[in-house]
Order: structure tokens, then sequence, then C-alpha cells
């Protein structure tokens, strides 16, 4: 499927979101688009499966002049998108989030279920994917809750697939898989677009790339004519930041001291876990997907029961605590979901920005909000974050993912709690607001905050930790010092329990 793109024009307000694009997708070729967080990628490719209506500009497929009404329209078409927060039913099935308003219908007139188990059982056996139909979704981890996104447009067999940050969540295992899927999806001549800001995966698995700033088109043009290092200054208008390293310092006081905790997962118990995390340093975790990780941070949290074990916050056992006592007694928590969790999408910017904070003074007079106070707190934000936003008062639903996750880090640092959990503090930024965020994260170890890392980015963990603990079927398979830390051993300690013992100190 070829599709065109031609003058696409889209505002939301006063913010230009698309600024007159014309872009070409070839078909039998991956085409890449990047470019900063609020850049117009993601909008762009709205357009394009129908979910935006341009206020000028057109599209044409094969050829043909189009237009959509809905994302019907564009699914009927032959399209399919993926997008970077997940359309999923979490009360459904697995499989009857894949088949919905796509039912195999049986001649009786019942949903044929079987029908559609047999073609994704070949579908898996070709790609080697393993996920179990009859799973519940809201109790899958987020990496297997974006196969299931994948699995839906592979089942509707869509000619051009958009893909918004397919890898966000994916282990290297997984992407791989994916890598593999989408080039057979392209070497049988259909088009394969995706948003992403890994650069590394561009140069892996592209034929084509376009970068977009500030709502334009910059460049567009084969692989072979650029360079890593060309979409880079592309993306941000200038040359790259220096990589991160931590500069060596003595740690201070505990503030976090985690002993013997337990939990469980749908895939087995977590746990016995030890460790502990002083002021002034960063201990990162990581692990692949599926490991045990969201589920210690759950019950580092309060958000899920502990079976056993003790945490002690700055020599306070705040296990008794629900979420909220947790986040008064110091705890400043970054989750993975920004959607589900870190933001109300309905509230504006400006509520989401002052949630949560401790000094009520500051924004409220009794039962009343001081609504002024807090729009200058969110624009001190918007500012220091570079946030892409209408203004305090824009709903939060308006932001692109990485504004949207600039917003919820934002607000998490400025608390100045003293622990501070970092769960995949990156996931869907920009090069550019990587680099800041990194910044953020490492100016407030050198304050004196005690900060938990838990990502899924091995080059993340290894820029900014300075202890580095393995999980492994739930439990810790080892503690490596981030500066001698390499990915080979790191590797070897994610796959195995040979690199120490179930508990580290």
């Amino acid at each position: 499927m070829h599709a065109s793109l031609k003058d696409i024009r889209v505002s939301f307000g006063s913010l230009v979101a698309v600024d007159n694009v014309s872009l070409e997708i070839a078909a039998g070729g991956i085409h890449a688009v990047v470019g900063e967080n609020g850049a117009g990628k993601s909008t762009l490719m709205n357009v394009l499966f129908g979910l935006v209506r341009p206020q000028a500009g057109g599209i044409e497929i094969d050829g043909r002049p189009c237009s959509w009404a809905s994302p019907q329209d564009a699914i009927a078409s032959g399209l399919g998108m993926v997008h970077q927060h997940f359309m999923l039913q979490d009360d459904m099935t697995v499989l009857e989030n894949i088949v919905l308003c796509a039912e195999p219908v049986s001649r009786f007139g019942f949903v044929d279920f079987a029908g559609a188990r047999r073609k994704l059982a070949a579908g898996f056996a070709e790609h080697g994917i393993a996920i179990d139909l009859d799973a519940v979704v809201g109790e899958l981890a987020v990496g297997q809750r974006q196969v299931v996104e994948i699995l839906k447009m592979l089942y509707r067999d869509a000619r051009l697939l958009i893909l918004d940050e397919p890898t966000a969540v994916l282990t290297p295992q997984e992407k791989d898989r994916l890598f593999a899927i989408l080039r057979s999806f392209a070497a049988g001549g259909k088009s394969v677009v995706i948003i992403t800001h890994k650069l590394d995966e561009v140069m892996e698995i592209a034929d084509h790339v376009s970068v977009m700033r500030g709502g334009r088109l910059i460049s567009s043009g084969p692989l072979g004519d650029t360079s890593k290092e060309q979409i880079a200054r592309e993306i941000i208008g200038g040359d790259l930041p220096p990589a991160r390293k931590p500069q060596p310092r003595e740690p201070g006081r505990r503030v976090l001291a985690v002993s013997g905790l337990a939990t469980t997962s749908r895939s087995g118990p977590v746990g016995p876990v030890s460790f502990e995390v002083r002021a002034g340093e960063v201990v990162g975790i990581a692990g692949v997907s599926g490991n045990g990780q969201a589920e210690l941070i759950q019950a580092l949290t309060g958000l899920r029961k502990a079976t056993a074990g003790a945490v002690a916050l700055e020599d306070r056992d705040i296990l008794a605590l629900d979420v909220a006592g947790r986040r008064h007694a110091g705890i400043s928590y970054i989750p993975e979901d920004r959607q589900r969790m870190g933001l109300a999408l309905g509230a504006t910017v400006s509520e989401n920005a002052n949630a949560g904070r401790e000094d009520r003074a500051g924004f409220a007079a009794g039962p009343f909000l001081r609504r002024r106070a807090m729009a200058d707190f969110a624009r001190g934000l918007i500012e220091r974050y570079r946030i892409r936003a209408g203004g305090p008062a824009a709903r939060a639903s308006t932001l692109s993912g990485g504004n949207k996750q600039k917003l919820v880090v934002g607000r998490e640092l400025a608390r100045k709690a003293p622990l501070i959990i970092a769960e995949n503090p990156t996931w869907g930024v920009d090069i550019g607001a990587i680099d800041f965020i990194h910044g953020e994260l490492m100016r407030m170890r050198d304050e004196g905050h005690a900060v938990l890392l838990v990502s899924t980015e091995l080059d993340e963990v290894m820029a900014l930790s300075d202890r580095i603990l393995v999980m492994f079927e739930g439990r810790i398979a080892g503690e490596v010092a981030g500066p001698d830390a390499t990915r080979k051993e790191l590797g070897r300690l994610m796959t195995s329990r040979t690199g120490g013992t179930a508990e580290a100190a």
C-alpha cells in the first residue's frame, strides 16, 4: 500500500501541531518518523488513521483521494495502528480484545472463537509468540499488553501498519521478534510506519526516515543517505549533549531498607528481596520484563499487598501505610504507566501538576483552591521541563506521550521527597528530553536524595546507577557496581541465578 499525506495542517487552539506537512509512505518498506516530543509525529499519523481531522490537506491511498469519517473507515481500507498508549479493554481476555469489532461469526450466528484461536495459533507458530489467550488483559504486564495490541492489527491483515513507540516496553528478545515480523510484513509488499525515539532501532530496521520538529517536516529520505548523528542533530536542532556518568561520591544515611520483602504475581512468587538505598546514590534495578520488578515496586509504593518482610523509610516502618500514607512519609513515584497511574487525563495540566503536593497552603485557602497559584506552579514546570502544552488550563489528554511523561517527572521531582522511585522514567521521550530527565535525576542524587531506578533500558541503568541489582524470576540474582557494569555481565545475570544469592544487602 502506498500512502500520501499532502499539505496536512492540524492545530489545537493556538497550538499548531502539524504545519503543512507532505509525506510519502512507499509500499514494501519500513518508514521511521522521528522527532522531539510534541513535534507532530503522532498527530500526523493520527490524521492518516482517521483519529484526527486536519484543518487543511488531504490523503491519497494508492493514488486515490481518501477521506476518513472515523478510524473504522481507515481499518476497512487496510490500515492498522498500534498506539503508544494501549487501546485495550482491561476486563476482557486477550482473545476477546484481539477479535473485538472483527469477530468471526459461525454459520449459527455465534462468535467463532475456535476459528480465531486456530488463526492465531498459526501466527504464534510462525512468529514464535507465546501469550495466554484466556488471560484477562488488566492482569498482564505492560510488555504483554503491547503484544496484544500488535496481534490485533496482525489478526486484521492490515496492509499499512502504523506503530507508535512499539518497543518502548519490550524486552530485547521481544523487540527482535517484532522486527522479524515487521520485516516479513514489508517483504510481502505492505507498508510499515514506526514512530520512535530510539535511533539505534531506526538504523537497524528502517528503509526510510523522516524527521519532524515543531510541527514541520525537517527532512525525509532513504536511510542510506543520512546517519545517526545527522538525524539526532535534525531532531534537536543542534549538537548532541555529551554522555552522562555519575561522579563518584560517598553515599549518606540509609533512606530505604527492604528486608525479606515478598509478594505474589500471576507468574509466581516475588521475593524474598532485601536491599537498601542510601542518600546521594542511585540504585538501579535491571531485568527482563516480567521478572518481578513491577510487583516489587508496587509492594514498595503500597499498590500491591506484601506477603512477608519489612520496608523502612528513614527508619520508619511504612509497610502498614497505604499509597497516600507512603507518599506523605517521603516517597515520590514516577510510574511506568503515565496514562492509567501518573495522570488524570480529564483534568488540566495545572491540576495534575499540583496533585499530591504537601504544601497545601501554597495552593489552597481552607476548602478553596487558589487557581492562580496552582497555574503559576504549573507554568514553572512547563518552562523548566520544556513541556509542549497549550498552557496550565489545557487538558492533560491533549499532551503528547512524551510531554505527559515530562509533566509526571516534573511534578514528582518537585516534591523533593527523600526517596524517588523512577520506573522507566524516559519511556517515550525524545533524546533531548532523555538527557534532561537524566540530568534532573542526577541532580536529585547529588542534592542528597535516594533514587531507586527501574528501567528496561540497560544503557539508562548503566549510565545513572551507582549500584545495579539484577532481578531474575522474582529474586535478586546479583549486584554489580555501576562503574564496573557491562552489558555482557548484566545480560548473564538477567537470564540465570548464577551471578549471586537470592538477596542483596
